[in-house]
């Protein structure tokens, strides 16, 4: 193992811990207390939908970086793969899960699948 691949390896495994602990704590400490309060903005069905959405779709981001930085450290000819589908899963799930749980309200689901739709066809085309 060279000191680079370690060095990624450390970053990808504490990314994935921090993401964990992001959502988990994160869902507990800070977002059940909002939506229960249910007060001001979270009075709106919409809003209550996207808080939490948004808030574990960063984790997913997350995860997304610590695959690159893995792949980067033990399969370097395949991070762009691995970075791509990955990419292209992750904002077509999360963009067709934010169009049904916001009833297609939120402007964000276009965009986020199209981002899914083209990383894939990058993926694809290369």
């Amino acid at each position: 193992m060279t000191g680079q691949q370690a060095a990624l390896t450390i970053a990808s495994l504490l990314l994935v811990a921090t993401m964990g602990v992001h959502s988990i704590l994160g869902q507990k400490r800070l977002i059940r207390p909002i939506l229960k309060q249910g007060t001001g903005v979270m009075q709106r069905p919409l809003a209550r939908f996207i808080l939490p959405f948004g808030w574990h779709l960063m984790s997913l981001f997350g995860l997304i970086i610590a695959a690159i930085l893995l792949a980067w450290a033990w399969a370097p000819d395949q991070a762009q793969t691995i970075g791509l589908a990955m990419t292209g899963l992750v904002f077509i799930v999360s963009g067709i899960w934010d169009a049904f749980g916001s009833k297609g309200q939120h402007v964000g689901w276009p965009p986020l699948t199209l981002i899914g739709v083209i990383s894939l066809a990058a993926l694809f085309l290369g």
